[in-house]
């Protein structure tokens, strides 16, 4: 009933009731929704009420990175990483980053650290089998992979769990 949810936080806000977590909320239903410029602006609203919230700092940086802001991003995923140095998540977003600026050694060496921070971050293990097989490292790669799909979720990784069996076929 996320519609229900999204309706009661906003007749919240038009009632004077604002914070950081009300501010998160509308965010993450507005991911769920696709909505993700709306989403970005109350996550922006979320981390100036409450800029300890690594969680939604985190969802925000996620957010930047996938509307193309990828200063941004940086940026977010840092702050994460210098308040939080054991967060995967962080990780393993600037691992992504990495990657678009084609830095694969600082890719390699963030996803390594995001899986070391928390083997069970499926996107993490994804992205080092995939910067693995880049550079010929099939053992490495197929380790990865195997561990993504052991863990990944059925439903959440659906259209992904294909490809990456058919990765890891090659790699035999």
């Amino acid at each position: 009933r996320y519609d229900d949810a999204l309706r009661l936080y906003k007749t919240a806000l038009q009632h004077g009731v604002e914070n950081g977590r009300l501010h998160s909320r509308i965010a993450d239903l507005s991911l769920r929704k696709g909505d993700k410029e709306t989403a970005i602006a109350e996550y922006e609203k979320a981390a100036r009420f409450n800029p300890s919230d690594l969680e939604s700092q985190t969802n925000l940086a996620t957010a930047y990175l996938e509307t193309g802001r990828v200063a941004d991003a940086e940026r977010a995923f840092n702050f994460v990483v210098t308040s939080d140095p054991d967060s995967a998540a962080g990780h393993n977003g600037l691992g992504l980053i990495a990657i678009q600026k084609h830095d694969m050694a600082t890719a390699q060496t963030q996803f390594e650290r995001a899986v070391q921070l928390d083997p069970d971050l499926v996107e993490a293990q994804m992205n080092l089998g995939l910067i693995y097989e880049m550079a010929g490292d099939k053992p490495r790669a197929r380790a990865c992979f195997q561990a993504f799909l052991a863990k990944a979720s059925r439903t959440q990784y659906a259209s992904i769990i294909p490809k990456v069996k058919q990765e890891l076929a090659t790699l035999q």
